[in-house]
């Protein structure tokens, strides 16, 4: 009797080790696998339904083998998912946040209205390298709206003024870099513009502008989408300029090519040129609506995430450009009507990033001739060339505290002209 039991508790106790194991590590494969030996024990234990048992832990092994080696596949390939930030050229180090820091973990995010977004808190943020070398160790402060704040400056901070004419608003929209990846609070680009603003440091004639609230509308991981979603939104907006911090790689993020989009605003491409509002990226409601820890395990994926790709992602790169284009235009055209002004700050991406017809130049000529006020802030002719002190480490090219702070200052002498 004893010798039955030893090999249904041993698959039972690798079965275990592997639920365990896949909780931690958000791993499909090995869930699959955990699934598999739990079925294993309970075929080993029992003649009941044991040839419907194996004919599902063949399946789960197959589907278990297949997620394994969809994992594998990019490697093996000699590719890496594109993020559009350069990650440093010796694969031998590697960054990973440390342990003991609360950002970038379930505590951190949630689904909301506009995608991933984080939850109201002060969050710890520290990203090592592998050789010892600290990249960033700060704090995120998050609102109870969902977005950075910004000391002193932020629009949900300032008092009430007793006239609303008495007041001025600037809002920057955006992805990590409008967020601020990497620096504090105080070091970002909206902070910058309230200091230089309200501190009197500014030009003249920026005067107009003074006193001066700002509001971060930037989050990891966002296109440019989110930013037109929300000013489409019922959020309090309304702002004397609306700065758009965007790049060309925003244009995977706009088209839902990007496994980070699940949820956020989905948009078509109309006639016109402009979008329209089309439902949320890679959406199957049922994985939307589900528990977050199934979520996670769901969308963490390969072959959902695969399934996903076939079905709800335009992946013509020159098509995800024009769909870009074109939820730019809607946002010109939203601000106009608004009676605001909308300033871009363009950022290039690198040359190699670019697959189809387009090239920076390109797409940078693409949004001027739509009549957009643009302004380039690459901070170099080409972003292969961009000098160490803008970005935080060959391992996170995301923008330093100096990067922020001359972006800012272009941006003011920008704002002098009509």
């Amino acid at each position: 009797m004893l010798k039955k039991l030893i090999l249904p508790i041993i698959f039972a106790a690798v079965a275990a080790y592997l639920f365990y194991s896949a909780y931690q590590q958000r791993s499909v494969a090995t869930f699959l696998w955990a699934i598999s030996f739990s079925l294993a024990c309970l075929a080993s234990a029992t003649n009941l339904l044991r040839d419907a048992v194996i004919v599902i832990i063949s399946l789960t092994v197959t589907m278990a083998l297949v997620e394994t080696g969809l994992a594998y596949a990019p490697d093996l390939m000699g590719k890496k998912p594109d993020t559009g930030i350069n990650t440093g050229k010796d694969k031998s180090v590697f960054a990973y946040f440390d342990s003991a820091q609360t950002y970038n973990t379930p505590a951190y995010w949630h689904l909301g209205e506009f995608g991933s977004q984080p939850q109201p808190g002060a969050f710890t943020a520290k990203k090592v390298a592998s050789n010892g070398d600290v990249l960033y160790d700060t704090i995120f402060t998050i609102g109870k709206d969902g977005f950075r704040v910004t000391p002193q400056y932020d629009a949900n901070l300032a008092p009430k003024t007793t006239s609303d004419q008495s007041g001025h608003r600037i809002n920057f929209l955006g992805d990590s870099f409008t967020f601020g990846e990497g620096v504090a609070d105080n070091e970002t680009m909206s902070f910058y513009a309230g200091d230089l603003l309200n501190g009197g440091k500014a030009h003249s004639n920026l005067k107009a502008y003074t006193p001066l609230v700002v509001k971060n509308y930037g989050i990891h991981g966002w296109g440019i989408h989110q930013s037109l979603a929300v000013l489409q939104s019922q959020l309090d907006t309304k702002a004397d300029v609306q700065v758009v911090l965007t790049a060309p790689w925003h244009a995977s993020r706009v088209a839902c090519a990007d496994f980070f989009s699940l949820g956020s605003p989905k948009y078509q491409l109309e006639p016109s040129g402009e979008v329209k509002r089309d439902g949320y990226c890679r959406s199957f409601a049922w994985v939307e609506h589900s528990p977050k820890a199934l979520r996670a395990l769901v969308t963490s994926s390969k072959i959902f995430n695969l399934i996903q790709d076939s079905l709800l992602v335009t992946t013509d790169q020159d098509k995800q450009i024009e769909l870009y284009l074109g939820v730019l235009k809607t946002m010109a055209l939203e601000s106009k009507k608004r009676g605001e002004r909308l300033v871009v700050g363009f950022i290039k991406a690198d040359e190699a990033w670019f697959i189809g017809t387009y090239n920076n130049d390109k797409v940078l000529a693409k949004i001027k001739s739509m009549g957009i006020d643009t302004l380039d802030l690459t901070l170099a002719a080409k972003n292969e060339d961009l000098s160490r002190k803008y970005y935080i480490h060959e391992l996170d090219k995301h923008p330093t505290a100096a990067a922020n702070l001359e972006r800012v200052h272009i941006l003011l002498r920008h704002l002098e002209k009509p």
